[in-house]
């Protein structure tokens, strides 16, 4: 069980910090171009997915081993990662490869979901610190 939360933390620390490092740097990035913009989007949706993966496969674990997902926090918990899955996947499927070829309507769309995202994912990561008291 130790080996699984270290994974789930290290993937969580992976995916957000991933976020919060692309927030940062997705203005200076668009200046220097679109490629270079393309390049981290794609790198970082690659290892952000992964990240998804562990967190998923993990928090199954959790789940079978005894956390009880009608627990207060989880009863929060749960339902806000499945909302940040969908707005992850229509971002990185949808949304994001539109805004990189079209611009326009697309590119506000695609900030305001990666922004929408982050914020949940920082709630779902104060959620979680609740989880271990």
């Amino acid at each position: 069980m130790k080996v699984a939360v270290f994974l789930h933390v290290l993937a969580a620390a992976t995916w957000v910090g991933g976020n919060v490092l692309f927030s940062v740097s997705a203005p200076l990035l668009r200046r220097e171009g679109p490629e270079a913009f393309r390049t981290l989007g794609r790198v970082f949706r690659t290892v952000s997915w992964t990240a998804v993966a562990v967190l998923v496969l993990t928090g199954l674990w959790f789940l079978a081993g005894g956390w009880d997902p009608r627990s207060s926090v989880l009863r929060v918990k749960l339902p806000l990662v499945a909302a940040v899955l969908v707005l992850k996947a229509a971002h990185d499927f949808w949304i994001a490869p539109r805004a990189a070829h079209r611009r326009g309507r697309f590119v506000p769309l695609a900030t305001g979901i990666g922004r929408t995202n982050l914020a949940l994912q920082l709630l779902i990561l104060y959620l979680s610190t609740r989880l271990v008291r």
